[in-house]
């Protein structure tokens, strides 16, 4: 029996192990690979632009140039520098700023008041004068400022200021200016008594008007304050120079 049982476990095959079952590889590639995460509807939102809003960026602003006013542009008869030096020195607050501590202690003794954007006038971005003027003086550029707006109500020019691009000087600050402006003069500037203002440009709001209105509207202004006796004017290259009269 032993001899049989033997045999019998000699003859009989062993088991076969089992076969991992093999998949096409790329079958497999595709089972590995990670399925992509889909981007959320908030997302998906965000990432989207809206055609109007890239018409917006694309478009560029009409740009708006300025109308000058000056001796080419107005025409006005010019008072001598002179009479504008007598009339600066006898204003009844005036005196001479001789620099930056005369400029603050005539503005703490009320003989100087700061000036900032008003009806019909705006101040432009100044580098050589301080945004100050005698009362009387900005009394005037005030109505000078009403004036003019009033001349353009009801018209396409409506809005349209006038730019003021210089006030009141220390004497520094005009030697360094008349280095290269001959019309900065050295000795007595008007404007180092802050009795004067020069007006360079009218800003249109837009163009769908010209120039003629505000041309036309600033030079009746001036004609008309010079002719009442208000005002001494110097046309000049780049600006109408303006002072007040005692």
């Amino acid at each position: 029996m032993l001899v049989c049982l033997l045999l019998v476990a000699w003859i009989t095959p062993d088991e076969p192990e089992e076969v991992a079952e093999l998949a096409h590889p790329g079958e497999r590639i595709e089972q590995e690979q990670e399925q992509p995460t889909p981007l959320p509807v908030a997302a998906v939102e965000e990432i989207q632009v809206e055609p109007t809003v890239v018409a917006e960026v694309q478009e560029k602003e009409e740009e708006v140039l300025p109308c000058s006013c000056n001796k080419r542009v107005l025409r006005l008869p010019k008072n001598p520098y002179t009479a504008h030096q007598k009339a600066a020195r006898n204003l009844p607050n005036s005196f001479f700023v001789k620099d930056k501590n005369e400029l603050n202690a005539g503005k703490s003794r009320g003989k100087l008041v700061d000036v900032t954007d008003g009806r019909g006038y705006h101040i432009a971005p100044l580098s050589h004068s301080y945004a100050m003027l005698l009362p009387e003086v900005k009394s005037l550029l005030e109505d000078m400022g009403h004036a003019f707006a009033d001349q353009l109500e009801g018209t396409k020019s409506e809005g349209t200021t006038f730019r003021v691009t210089s006030l009141t000087r220390t004497a520094r600050q005009q030697a360094r200016l008349g280095r290269r402006n001959y019309n900065a003069i050295d000795d007595g500037s008007t404007h180092s008594y802050g009795a004067s203002f020069d007006i360079a440009y009218t800003d249109r709001p837009d163009n769908e008007a010209d120039c003629s209105a505000p041309t036309r509207a600033i030079q009746h202004v001036l004609k008309s304050f010079q002719e009442s006796g208000r005002i001494l004017v110097i046309p000049e290259k780049n600006c109408m120079h303006i002072t007040l009269r005692p």
